[in-house]
């Protein structure tokens, strides 16, 4: 199998996890980020990530590639129900992580922005009106907001157990992780110790680096 992504997406980090759940080798393909035609030869869009699951036979959509290795490989692990109070929070940073993530995301060694092209059209393609979202990078009113999401989240984590991978494991712990992924590319955010616990704890469980080492 062959699985697309980009490094910076919170959806390819599900993607990526579900096969370390698994112990199942998948070979990683980065694309650069202004490689339109690759995907939309495979699934008709440009969209990441996207499953090559059997000889020119593609899937695309983070939680349909979960499903489907899941259910396909060995026992299904990712059984249990989704955790209301993670997925409501998960939901309230989807509001704004983007805003601030964008002008960082742009900026750090990520293979889809290895050229000059790709920069340019991921800059193009997430401002069309020309705004600038490089003025978010230090929006006080942001910055704030992520802070006080991490804040609440230390009290959501009190009793929620650490990554364990030998049980099953809920779809929530997934997402979750994803956004502290894309969180942690923001310089100056504090972290409570559950909090920091829990995040560093399932980088290591899923050998997915968190972006604190070139966080700006």
């Amino acid at each position: 199998m062959k699985l697309y992504i980009y490094e910076h997406c919170p959806f390819c980090v599900m993607a990526k996890m579900i096969f370390v759940l698994k112990n199942y080798p998948v070979e990683t393909v980065y694309l650069l980020y202004d490689d339109v035609q690759t995907p939309m030869h495979m699934v008709g869009r440009k969209a990441l990530p996207v499953l090559e699951y059997k000889p020119n036979r593609f899937m695309s959509e983070s939680i349909d590639i979960i499903h489907y290795i899941d259910q396909s490989i060995g026992e299904p692990q990712v059984t249990l129900p989704i955790v209301d109070e993670i997925a409501q929070w998960v939901k309230e940073v989807e509001r704004f992580i983007y805003r601030l993530a964008y002008p960082r995301w742009i900026r750090a060694p990520f293979p889809e922005f290895s050229s000059d092209e790709a920069k340019k059209y991921f800059y193009k393609s997430k401002d069309p009106s020309g705004r600038g979202f490089m003025s978010d990078l230090a929006d006080p009113a942001l910055l704030q907001r992520a802070q006080k999401a991490i804040d609440k989240l230390e009290n959501i984590l009190v009793d929620y157990p650490l990554i364990d991978r030998t049980k099953p494991i809920s779809i929530s712990s997934l997402s979750l992780f994803s956004q502290l992924h894309s969180l942690s590319i923001i310089k100056g955010l504090n972290y409570g110790n559950i909090v920091d616990r829990w995040r560093k704890n399932t980088a290591e469980n899923f050998f997915i680096s968190l972006n604190d080492e070139f966080a700006n």
